[in-house]
């Protein structure tokens, strides 16, 4: 019996196929990544936070005695995801100590700051956290949920609405990004800036990550947060990194007005253009804010580092450099301060 050009075509391919699956169970049957017994663990202070809102979360590493060293420092990879398995926003970051230090038998513990970035999505948010160097991953002793991301536990994330409200008055510039990173946001204030937010009548903690460029004053940069102009700290800056502040205000300093005013005062301010550290930019700058939080203290869980506001005094009034041309924004207006500073714009 004779075949046409087309059955000869048909069973050709029928034998690559046929040919192929031995190699197809061959790749079945490659053995897993070798699992280094080290298990990851994530706890938060609440189980439940507002989007734009502030989080502590600790982060365990438990080297069981049979781990292998890693010898090499790797990255955290924290992940939260919606109920779709899609990344909502990370938290990857360098673990303290570093990795190449870890010694099996032993468990690593530490807390960070963690300011919910505000997404179109409420609801159960899944946490899987991992290890990873350039494209290597380690395999841990955990809940693999593919591609060496472990699942570790899990956030509920509540409308934006729930946060006490601010509202942004004068002494703010509009938000900027930078072409090097658009998805970081930050938002300058001049010498002196105002914000105020409604009083929960009840104590509150008040975050704030900023940093500014400490080498274009005449003098060391010194930062006054004052709470309803009689309560807050006074933050010497000492260098242009970014600091994180958590002030406790009590509710007897909050007073009984529907309004709480919150003032960033620095004792100067500088103009870059007059400083030759920008050739085009005028405006009068003072502090670049990163974030600018108010919570009520009993629904915050446990704050680490947190400081009691103290009677402070506003400085006195003092002339500005040449007056700057960036835009205010409108009063009621809110800067939108989203991101993590891990890679911070460069500073005027």
């Amino acid at each position: 019996m004779q075949l046409g050009r087309s059955a000869w075509r048909i069973l050709v391919a029928s034998a690559a196929f046929l040919a192929l699956i031995p190699a197809f169970n061959a790749c079945r049957r490659r053995k897993p990544a070798e699992v280094n017994a080290i298990v990851p663990a994530f706890t938060v202070n609440r189980p439940r936070a507002p989007l734009g809102s502030a989080v502590e979360i600790t982060y365990n590493w438990n080297v069981e005695p049979s781990a292998k060293k890693l010898g090499k420092d790797y990255k955290a990879l924290v992940h939260f995801l919606d109920s779709h398995g899609v990344m909502l926003f990370d938290d990857d970051h360098m673990p303290t100590p570093p990795t190449s230090t870890w010694e099996p038998g032993k468990s690593y513990s530490y807390t960070q700051t963690k300011f919910i970035p505000i997404y179109p999505y409420v609801g159960e948010s899944e946490v899987r956290m991992g290890l990873y160097r350039e494209r290597e991953r380690v395999a841990l002793k955990a809940e693999d949920a593919g591609m060496q991301e472990y699942k570790v536990g899990k956030i509920e994330l509540l409308p934006q609405t729930e946060n006490i409200f601010l509202v942004y008055k004068e002494g703010w510039h509009n938000p900027e990004s930078r072409t090097d990173n658009p998805g970081l946001e930050v938002t300058w204030t001049k010498k002196d800036a105002l914000v105020s937010f409604k009083n929960p009548k009840r104590d509150v903690i008040i975050y704030l990550e900023a940093d500014t460029n400490s080498k274009a004053f005449d003098a060391p940069p010194v930062l006054t947060i004052a709470v309803a102009g009689k309560v807050g700290r006074v933050v010497p800056i000492e260098s242009s990194e970014v600091f994180l502040k958590k002030i406790r205000v009590k509710a007897a300093d909050l007073g009984n007005d529907e309004w709480v005013d919150l003032r960033l005062s620095m004792n100067q301010s500088f103009v870059p253009k007059l400083k030759g550290v920008n050739a085009t930019d005028d405006r009068e700058l003072g502090l670049m804010v990163y974030h600018l939080y108010v919570g009520e203290a009993d629904k915050l869980g446990n704050v680490p580092n947190v400081v009691d506001a103290v009677p402070v005094s506003l400085p006195a009034p003092a002339a500005s450099p040449a007056a700057g041309k960036g835009p205010s924004l409108r009063p009621g207006a809110k800067p939108a301060v989203k991101a993590s500073p891990k890679a911070a714009p460069k500073k005027p």
